[in-house]
């Protein structure tokens, strides 16, 4: 036999009369076009109408359990950022907010610390959206108890090796709790606000957006609220602490300085004492050397001061310009500047609310705060060239007076080298004198300014509890929801359109084949015996099953140009509708007076051999091919379906094609039609080509069982083929279960 595989289209006049439709292989799905698109919608309106609305129905559900979320927001300007206690110049002055300290404040604003305080002011472990624990009990668990129950039974065989991986692994886990131990019970409450809150930086400005979300409109407003005060809490903790602790050190140096300075004058008065006892000329010496030291330390500090305020000046030019080297002046001008410089930049921030970055007022006043500032900067090199001037004139006269005070030392050690040692001890009593009171001088300033402190941010806007939730939004989420329906239903019809379509009726089978059905079969269940079946149709011959029988043999017969000698059943698989339909042809050709004979030959399984009842004959199929016994002693008379039957046996290793292509199958077959005038085939199912068809160019119908909605057009492609290709005569199909 030829093989099946890439053999041309079965034509038409081998198929039958359907002239209207094309062959298996020539069925092509036809491409959609937008008219196509638009018809599909408007056929499958209520699938869309159905996917849309239980999209919708399904998000009411979850909008109705869905628990609100209200938002809260409040505003913060950042001024004056964190202070290094340095010196006092520190606590006072502001620093330049830039992209980085604006991100560290950001940072701070999410820390655990503010996050703790927050948590610790509301008493948040009494709320249940941030400590569930509130509505469970304090009681433990049965699961919980029963786990520590079960775990105490099983003995710790490495508890040793236990103790000695935990002391190893001590510190690293001490280190890696130290978020825990920081936290405390507030751990797992402040990783839930933390993702409550939404911290972030208004554009470019200096102005913090803290948004706070809460099943609570009253809790969300709160804990915005919160978190903005304990910031500012925290930067005026952080200011004092730096500034108590700086205020603290300095008492501890003024009171060094001032028991050296003690020590100092003590040694002084005790020295000049010894002198005075034993000298009788040295009083104007003394009061000379006094005189001129007291001067020269002054000197020197008054030197050592404008030395320090030059460079200081010098510094706070060169790196951060005119504007803050006029700090350290005194001058009566560059306080006219200051004031006139104070006025410009409120001016300028009026401008800009009032008539905006670019208006021609701010313009205006930029340029007069300009040249303001040549002015400014123009005082301060005037300054500078003022102290450098007095800087040359005190070191001529510092050292003008050293060397006075040299040759006065040289006298005095001409006289005595007691009165050197005085003037030394007296030197060194001044100079702790004149650092004495500069340090002192510096804490009573810094104790002062200490009471003076204001945070680094101020609140601008506090938040309002919310009116309503920013979760669920109902209305878009069924609008979305809708048009979600929508698309899923166009798809759903776009794919269910696209993909293979199982044959479920009698047109579709035969509009997807091209091949004529020659009837159909319905009503019969699968529990259904075949014993039953028999019973049903004798019982009722005119019932609807019945005439579906004699439909089918009427038109096998009229296809076949009279009546059909040679019927073959076959069908892709072993189900209970090909042996029905085996049945109902034989009963409904018996009931036409015919002398029918059907054949059980499947020889591969037997079903029908299986799930008839029938009275054992002498000899099977089997029998008789194998020449054990006579085509006579193989039948067996089926009353109840008013035909004879000739079961079979499974012949294990036989090949179909070959039994049932030999002389002794024909001869079996020629013997059958001499005694009968029809004879019904019932070959092996149709799953390969070898048990598809057994001589079916001499069987004058072949049919071909399908149920209904089990197979697409292209899953049939392969038996019909099959049927081309073994030159099937006749060839139709019957829709079962439709």
């Amino acid at each position: 036999m030829n093989q099946y595989s890439g053999v041309p289209a079965l034509s038409k006049k081998d198929y039958g009369p359907q002239d209207h439709a094309s062959s298996p292989s020539e069925f092509e799905a036809p491409k959609m076009h937008l008219s196509d698109l638009i018809q599909l919608i408007k056929d499958g309106r209520k699938t869309i109408a159905m996917f849309a609305g239980t999209a919708i129905v399904l998000t009411g559900l979850l909008l109705l359990n869905a628990t609100p979320r209200y938002e809260a927001i409040s505003q913060m300007l950042l001024g004056e950022q964190g202070l290094s206690a340095q010196n006092s110049f520190d606590l006072v002055e502001e620093q330049n907010l830039t992209s980085s300290v604006i991100e560290g404040e950001l940072a701070v604003l999410r820390s655990n610390v503010l996050l703790h305080r927050v948590a610790e002011r509301l008493e948040l472990e009494t709320v249940p959206e941030f400590n569930p624990a509130v509505l469970d009990g304090d009681g433990p668990s049965f699961i919980g108890g029963l786990k520590s129950w079960l775990k105490s039974l099983v003995p710790d065989f490495d508890a040793d090796r236990g103790a000695e991986i935990a002391e190893v692994e001590s510190q690293i886990s001490m280190a890696a709790s130290a978020s825990a131990t920081q936290l405390g019970e507030y751990r797992d409450i402040v990783g839930k606000l933390r993702r409550s809150f939404s911290v972030r930086q208004q554009g470019t400005s200096y102005v913090v957006q803290v948004t706070a979300e809460s099943e609570n409109p009253d809790l969300a407003a709160a804990l915005s609220n919160t978190l903005m005060d304990e910031y500012v809490k925290f930067l005026t903790d952080k200011r004092f602490d730096a500034a108590q602790e700086f205020t603290h050190w300095l008492e501890v140096r003024v009171n060094d300085l001032a028991v050296t300075l003690e020590e100092s004058e003590r040694a002084v008065v005790d020295y000049r004492a010894r002198m005075e006892a034993d000298a009788d000329n040295r009083s104007r010496l003394d009061q000379q050397m006094t005189e001129l030291t007291t001067r020269l330390v002054q000197q020197r500090a008054e030197l050592a001061q404008i030395n320090a305020l030059r460079d200081k000046m010098n510094e706070m030019l060169e790196n951060d310009g005119p504007l803050a080297a006029q700090l350290l002046s005194s001058s009566e001008e560059m306080v006219e500047y200051r004031s006139q410089m104070s006025s410009l930049r409120q001016r300028e921030a009026n401008a800009v609310g009032r008539f905006g970055e670019d208006s021609a007022q701010v313009a205006s006043i930029r340029r007069t705060i300009e040249q303001l500032e040549d002015a400014i900067e123009t005082e301060v090199r005037r300054e500078l060239d003022r102290l450098e001037n007095q800087r040359e004139v005190l070191t001529v006269v510092v050292g003008s007076m050293d060397n006075s005070l040299s040759e006065l030392s040289r006298l005095m050690l001409n006289q005595s080298g007691e009165e050197i040692q005085l003037s030394q001890l007296r030197r060194v009593a001044d100079a702790n004198r004149q650092v004495y009171q500069q340090f002192l001088g510096r804490f009573k300033e810094l104790s002062e300014l200490q009471s003076l402190q204001s945070p680094d941010a101020e609140v601008i806007s506090y938040a309002n509890p919310p009116s309503s939730p920013v979760y669920p939004r109902r209305k878009l989420s069924l609008i979305l929801a809708a048009i979600g329906g929508v698309f899923l239903g166009v798809a759903y019809l776009l794919i269910r359109n696209m993909l293979p379509q199982k044959l479920g009726s009698e047109q579709q089978l035969a509009q997807g084949t091209g091949v004529g059905v020659y009837g159909t079969v319905s009503g019969v269940s699968d529990d259904l015996l075949l014993y039953d079946l028999c019973s049903k149709l004798n019982s009722k011959p005119d019932s609807d099953l019945a005439k579906q029988a004699m439909r089918l043999a009427n038109n096998v017969d009229m296809r076949a140009g009279g009546a059909a000698r040679t019927i073959l059943v076959n069908s892709d698989t072993d189900r209970i509708d090909r042996l029905h339909t085996v049945v109902m042809l034989a009963w409904a050709l018996a009931r036409k007076g015919r002398n029918c004979v059907f054949l059980d030959a499947d020889i591969r399984g037997a079903q029908l051999s299986s799930k008839l009842e029938y009275l054992k004959p002498k000899a099977t199929l089997a029998d008789v091919l194998y020449g054990n016994g006579a085509v006579e002693d193989a039948l067996t008379r089926m009353p109840r379906v008013g035909a004879f039957f000739m079961p079979t046996e499974t012949m294990t290793g036989a090949n179909p094609a070959v039994v049932f292509d030999t002389e002794k199958y024909h001869e079996v077959m020629q013997a059958l039609l001499a005694e009968a005038d029809t004879v019904i085939i019932a070959p092996p199912p149709a799953t390969s080509f070898t048990e598809a068809y057994t001589a079916t160019d001499a069987v004058d119908a072949n049919l071909f069982v399908v149920r209904a909605g089990t197979l697409t057009a292209s899953e049939l492609s392969e038996p019909l083929t099959i049927a081309q290709s073994a030159k099937a005569q006749n060839f139709g199909l019957i829709m079962t279960s439709a």
